[in-house]
C-alpha cells in the first residue's frame, strides 16, 4: 500500500495548515462570523473548485482513491475528487479551526435511506454536527442543512453568499497539496505499490 513519504506527508501537513489558517483569515477580514453562514460559504468554494489544485471538483461514493494512512483525509479534496468522509472531514476541519463547536457524526444508511447512529467500523456515510445555540447536521456531500429539534429533523433555509470569497481561491497550499496527491494518483495507476523513503 503507497505511503507519503516523510518529506510530502509534512508538505502536505503543513501546506493544509496554512490552508486552514488562510482561510480563517480571509472570513474574519470579511466580518463573516455566523456558522451558518461560513458554512455556506466554504460549500460554495468547495462545490465552484475553488479547493482544488486544478479548479474542478467531483464529488463520486466510488472512485479508486489512494488509501493513504499517513495524511488528513480532508486534504484529498485538493486533488479534485472526494466522498463523503473527505469532503465532510474538510468541513469539520475548517470549521474547528474557525472557532465552532463541531464532531463528525458516523451513520450507516439502510436500504430505505434511514439514517443509523454507526461507528467508524460500520458506517457507510458521514456528516457533521454544529453546536450554536442549536444543533444541526451539516452535510455537504449531499448539500444539505438540518436543525436538531427533539427527534426531528427540520430543513434549515440558508441565503447563498456565493460571491463572498471566490477571487481568493484557489492558494498556493492548495496547488501543492494537489499536485503531491496527482504524483500518489499518477503512481497508483502505474501499479507503483510502495515508495522509498530516504530521509534526506
Amino acid at each position: 500500500m503507497l505511503s507519503l513519504t516523510e518529506k510530502d506527508r509534512l508538505t502536505i501537513q503543513k501546506n493544509y495548515y496554512k490552508f486552514l489558517l488562510s482561510l480563517k483569515e480571509n472570513l474574519k477580514n470579511k466580518g463573516i462570523n455566523s456558522s451558518l453562514d461560513c458554512y455556506v460559504i466554504i460549500v460554495n468554494l468547495l462545490k465552484s473548485g475553488r479547493f482544488s489544485y486544478n479548479g474542478k471538483m467531483k464529488y463520486l461514493a466510488t472512485f479508486d482513491y489512494l488509501d493513504l494512512p499517513n495524511m488528513d483525509d480532508g486534504a484529498q479534496v485538493m486533488y479534485g475528487v472526494g466522498c463523503c468522509r473527505h469532503i465532510n472531514l474538510l468541513i469539520n476541519d475548517i470549521m474547528k479551526m474557525l472557532g465552532f463547536d463541531v464532531s463528525l457524526l458516523y451513520v450507516k444508511t439502510d436500504e430505505t435511506d434511514i439514517w443509523h447512529r454507526a461507528t467508524l467500523l460500520t458506517a457507510n456515510h458521514v456528516v457533521v454536527t454544529l453546536k450554536d445555540h442549536d444543533e444541526y447536521l451539516l452535510d455537504a456531500y449531499n448539500n444539505f442543512v438540518f436543525k436538531i429539534v427533539g427527534n426531528d429533523l427540520e430543513p434549515v433555509e440558508i441565503k447563498n453568499n456565493s460571491e463572498i470569497l471566490m477571487n481568493e481561491y484557489p492558494d498556493d497550499n492548495i496547488k501543492e497539496i494537489g499536485l503531491i496527491l496527482k504524483k500518489y494518483y499518477n503512481m497508483q495507476a502505474s501499479g507503483i505499490e510502495f515508495v522509498y523513503d530516504y530521509g534526506y
